[in-house]
Order: structure tokens, then C-alpha cells, then sequence
């Protein structure tokens, strides 16, 4: 049975359900190896979507897909260009489904360790509501394997990220608007701060207009050849087979090359040569850029004016780069026309623009998986002894720091104009003066830096998570200096009079007993010196021994003074938890791109 924890997964699959054509990919979520394709003989890297009933020798008939549903002789009825917003209404699996089905078996077959440990990631038009994804998802529910959805646009700019990932001055991709153009939709997809946002608008405009165009003027054409006519006319796939032909011929045009189109004729059933033949030879003479594209009420006049319609829901906010993906992105007029409405940006064609939402597919799914290993293992790093250690060792260290220069400052016999200090919250601010704790607290910081990051980054580089400048950022004072502070606050009163003592006697000179006398009976504080109290009134004729019992009782009682461990520990929890924080917001820049919380179907076997 297929794993349901996303970090247990061990592939991730891509399938780029096209109107005309569909691809496959899939990769390894372990490791930054590239997607490896799917192709199935003929077809190569793009599948026809195509689906067609072939009748068997011995009766009955099963579903065939691709090139074998357009090319076999005995296939009763295939379609070609089902892919459309699906009805909430309509409880029947629609032909898509069924063709998605049919690949992934046939592909989970040929590779069966794919199977049972894999997310199938399926592409949506990025401009369809919630509701018609959600039906999708619906459908897609009766698969074998888990299976999300992903706008498609936004799968592009993942493959798009990846692919610049390498070129560290483009690694940030501020301002972006991703631009695929499909055969069903064109879609949007607009990158600000990190944040990618998917646009409503274009669901309706794919270059399968440019189809439907070319062949409504096919059978305008040929309208008074009764031949053509009735083999065209004979079933619903014949039809298909011209639209086909019409696709073939646009980008055969666009791409200069016309062996696909000679492939359709050779391979075609002889029930549709009587149409085929005569559709493909007028085709070639139709200049299909000039007459279609660039024609009065044609793709490129959508294109602009959806173009238009997306300025508008930018607003004041122009992209600095434009990518343009998808097969129609070869067209030249798409780069025009996005440089007309986006001036100030630069446009970027795909270098492999079929192929970048399947890719993108696949990469959104392992960088899921790795973003939930990574967030794993980060909430794991401070159970590590080593990292426990560290801190836990970094914190001692401080507070001998600050007790030692609390010692240094007493012995000192320093004036300090809060020395009368009586409140809590006095006392405090006076101790981490004396204490020196914000330096103290500055060197600790530094050193968890130090020791620290390294470890963080380490994981960071595991997931591929950007490490670029990083710096942990811990803010220690609020819980290191309360922690240092409460085990010093106790003796406070004690140490105080201690150098109280010291004070005065360094003060006498020649004033004689009676100031020493004098001193000791005013401050309040020394009443509660108690032994030191009695030995200096025993020693009053002896100032030096007096100044030794106090420095030995401010030695002792520092001495004393230790860290709770459950301070400690405390401390530390504290620490690993800003680390973890931190951490969790390089994984969520990841996540932003891949993230998608439109419903997603699961099922399992």
C-alpha cells in the first residue's frame, strides 16, 4: 500500500495532463538527481491525449491511449482535446481521468519500484474556481495512488526556480510573472516577496482556439466535396482526427519541421484518408501566423487582452521578470505581446517549454517530501546530545563570567549611585550592571553562532534549503539574564554589606574607630551582615581583619551561587526553540512555492 507520510515517500511522479498532448516525469525525492521522462514507442516525451475503444480479435474491446488511439486500424472512437472545466453535476469519470488512469498503469508496470511508494502530482488550469478543482480532485479520488493537485502555472515556476536555483545571484525570484500557455488554458502565476499567487483569468484562452479555427475554415473549404464531407461526417472521430491535423500543422509552422505531419498521414485508418489527405496539403498553404494568429478576433488578440486583464489585477506592481513556458510560448508573438504590456521587465522564454510543468510537477512533490524531512529534522536537533552541549556549556560559561566580574566590581570597593537600591526591580537592573551581563550576554551570543549555525546548516544543505548569508538570530538576554539574576538576587543583601564594610574601611583614613563605629551603626544593611557583623564588632580596633572577613564572605557566597539545572534546562529548551523557528522559515520560502490549498485527493490502494 502507497505511504501517506509525506516524508516517507520515495518518488515523486509529474503528469502534465494536456489538452493535445500529455507527459509523465518522475524522480527520486532522496537526492538532487533530474526527472527522468516517460516515453512510450512512438510517442515519445509528449503523449497524444488521446483515448480510443480497440476492438479485440476475440470479441469485446479495451481502452487504448496516444498514438495507438489515433493510428490503429481497428480502433472503434478515440477523442483528442477532452481536458475542460469539469461539471459538479456530472457524476461520470471524465475522459481525462480515464486517460491519466491508463498512463500511470501502464508506467507503475514498467516501473514497479515507482509503485506503492510514490504522490502523483496532476497540473490544473491555475484559472479554474475551487469548485471545479474540487471536482477534479473528485475524480481523481478513484486512482491507486495518492494523488495532489497543483495549478499548473505554479508548477511551472517551480521548474523555473529549480532551473536558476544554480545562478546564486538569481536565486530570490522577486517580482515574477510566470506566463504558461497551454492548449486549454493560458495561465499566471505572480511571484512577490516569495509569495506566489495564482490568477483567475485566461482559463478560457488556449492555443486549441488556433485550432478549432483552422479546422472551422478546413470544412468551410472543402464544404462542397461530398467525399470529404461524408468520411469526415462518418463518426464523431473524425472530427477529432482534423482537429488533430490542424494542431499538427500549427506546430509544424511554429517549429519548421512537418514529420509529424507526414506521420499522421501515413499512419492514419484508411477511413479518414479521403478527408485527411486533402486537409493537410491546404493546411500547408495557409500562412497560420498571419492568417489566424495575428487574424482580426484571433489568439493574439485574446492573448492581449487577457495580458490587459492582468495588468490590471497588478495594479501599481510591475514584474521585473516574465517567464513564458508552455508549447505555445514558441509562438513569437507571445514574447511581443508580453513585452508590450510589461515594458520595464525582462521576458524569458522556457529553454524546454513543453516539458516545465511536468518537471515542475515532479519537483513540487520532493521538495514537500524534503521540506517535511527537513522540518524532522530540525525539531530532532536539539535532542542531539552535541547540540544540547553546546549550549548547555555556553551558558555556565556566561554566568561564571558574570559572576566573576560581579566579584571583581565588589572587591573594588566602586561607589554606585543605586547602592541603595530596595526594590526587585532596582536590584535587578543594579545586578546585571554590575555583572556586566550585557557583554556577557553579546560573547554568548556569539559563540552560539559560531557553534551552532554549522549544525543548522548542515540540514539546510541536505534538503537544499537555501543557506546563502545565514545567520541564526537568538535572543538570549530575556531568558539567560532573568536565569543568571534570580541565583544572584538571594545574596544580594549579604554581598552589599559586605562591600559596605569594605567601603567604609577604605574611607577612614584618619578619622579613627568612632567613624568606623559610626559607618557600622548607620547602614541599615550591615544589621543583617550577621557573622561578619560580630566580627567586625570584635575587630574594631582591627580594620584589616574586618576587610578580610568581608572579601572572604563575598568570595564564599559567589562561590555558592550555582546554576539551577532545571535553569539549565529550561535555557536550553528556549534556545533549540528559537533555532527551530528560525529554521522552520527557510523551509517555509521552500514551502510557499509548492504549496497549494486547493483540495487534494488521496487515496490509497
Amino acid at each position: 500500500m502507497a505511504r501517506d507520510t509525506e516524508s516517507d515517500i520515495g518518488y515523486a511522479v509529474g503528469l502534465d495532463l494536456g489538452d493535445g498532448e500529455s507527459s509523465l516525469c518522475w524522480l527520486p525525492t532522496h537526492g538532487r538527481s533530474k526527472a527522468r521522462v516517460y516515453t512510450r514507442g512512438t510517442d515519445g516525451a509528449a503523449i497524444v491525449t488521446a483515448l480510443g475503444r480497440e476492438r479485440l480479435e476475440r470479441g469485446g474491446y479495451r481502452y487504448v491511449i496516444g498514438e495507438a488511439a489515433v493510428m490503429a486500424q481497428n480502433v472503434l472512437h478515440f477523442s483528442v482535446n477532452f481536458k475542460s472545466r469539469p461539471d459538479p453535476q456530472d457524476l461520470a469519470v471524465p475522459e481525462a481521468v480515464q486517460f491519466a488512469q491508463i498512463l500511470l498503469t501502464e508506467f507503475l508496470s514498467r516501473h514497479p519500484e515507482v509503485r506503492g511508494d510514490c504522490v502523483v502530482y496532476v497540473g490544473h488550469p491555475t484559472g479554474w474556481d475551487d469548485v471545479s478543482v474540487a471536482t477534479y480532485a473528485r475524480h481523481f479520488s478513484s486512482m491507486s495512488v495518492p494523488v495532489r493537485l497543483v495549478a499548473e502555472s505554479q508548477s511551472a515556476l517551480v521548474h523555473v526556480r529549480d532551473r536558476r536555483g544554480g545562478r546564486r545571484e538569481e536565486r530570490r525570484l522577486d517580482r515574477v510573472l510566470v506566463v504558461d500557455i497551454g492548449s486549454s488554458t493560458t495561465d499566471f502565476t505572480f511571484v512577490e516577496d516569495l509569495i506566489p499567487r495564482n490568477l483567475r483569468v485566461g482559463s478560457d484562452l488556449g492555443c486549441a482556439v488556433i485550432d478549432r479555427e483552422l479546422a472551422r475554415m478546413v470544412r468551410e473549404a472543402f464544404a462542397g466535396d461530398e467525399k470529404f464531407t461524408g468520411a469526415l461526417g462518418q463518426d464523431e472521430s473524425g472530427a477529432e482526427m482534423l482537429l488533430l491535423a490542424c494542431r499538427r500543422a500549427k506546430e509544424a509552422q511554429f517549429t519548421g519541421t512537418d514529420v509529424r505531419l507526414q506521420d499522421l498521414q501515413v499512419g492514419c485508418d484508411p477511413r479518414f484518408t479521403p478527408f485527411l489527405g486533402p486537409s493537410l496539403g491546404w493546411l500547408r498553404g495557409v500562412d497560420i501566423p498571419g492568417r489566424v494568429v495575428h487574424g482580426p478576433g484571433g489568439w493574439a488578440e485574446g492573448f492581449a487582452d487577457v495580458l490587459t486583464e492582468v495588468r490590471g489585477l497588478l495594479g501599481k506592481t510591475e514584474p521585473e521578470l516574465v517567464v513564458i513556458t508552455g508549447g505555445g510560448s514558441r509562438m513569437p508573438v507571445a514574447r511581443r505581446l508580453c513585452l508590450d504590456a510589461f515594458p520595464e521587465a525582462t521576458v524569458e522564454s522556457d529553454t524546454d517549454p513543453s516539458q516545465s510543468v511536468t518537471r515542475g510537477l515532479a519537483s513540487v512533490g520532493r521538495h514537500r517530501v524534503n521540506v517535511a524531512r527537513f522540518r524532522h529534522d530540525i525539531h530532532g536537533l536539539k535532542d542531539r546530545p552535541e547540540f544540547e552541549e553546546k549550549i548547555r556549556a555556553g551558558l555556565l560559561d556566561a554566568f561564571d563570567q558574570a559572576r566573576n566580574t560581579l566579584l571583581t566590581r565588589l572587591l573594588e570597593r566602586a561607589d554606585d549611585d543605586n547602592a541603595d537600591a530596595q526594590d526587585e526591580q532596582d536590584i535587578d537592573a543594579l545586578i546585571r550592571r554590575l555583572t556586566g551581563m550585557d557583554q556577557v550576554l553579546a560573547r554568548l551570543r556569539v559563540r552560539l553562532n559560531a557553534e551552532l549555525t554549522p549544525m543548522a546548516l548542515e540540514i539546510c544543505r541536505t534538503y537544499d534549503i537555501r543557506d546563502d548569508q545565514f545567520m541564526l538570530d537568538l535572543v538570549l538576554p530575556g531568558v539567560i539574564g532573568t536565569a543568571i539574576g534570580a541565583r544572584i538576587r538571594p545574596m544580594w543583601r549579604t554581598l552589599r554589606g559586605a562591600q559596605s564594610v569594605l567601603k567604609t574601611i577604605g574611607s577612614m583614613g584618619g578619622v579613627g574607630l568612632y567613624a568606623l563605629k559610626f559607618a557600622m551603626k548607620s547602614a541599615k544593611r550591615v544589621a543583617h551582615l550577621g557573622t561578619l557583623g560580630a566580627i567586625a564588632g570584635g575587630a574594631l580596633a582591627l580594620p584589616k581583619a574586618t576587610e578580610m572577613a568581608a572579601r572572604k564572605l563575598i568570595r564564599t557566597t559567589l562561590e555558592n551561587a550555582q546554576l539551577d539545572p532545571a535553569e539549565v534546562s529550561s535555557v536550553v529548551t528556549h534556545v533549540a526553540e528559537q533555532i527551530t523557528e528560525q529554521m522552520d522559515r527557510r523551509a517555509q520560502e521552500v514551502e510557499r512555492f509548492v504549496s497549494d490549498k486547493r483540495p487534494s485527493p488521496e487515496a490509497g490502494l
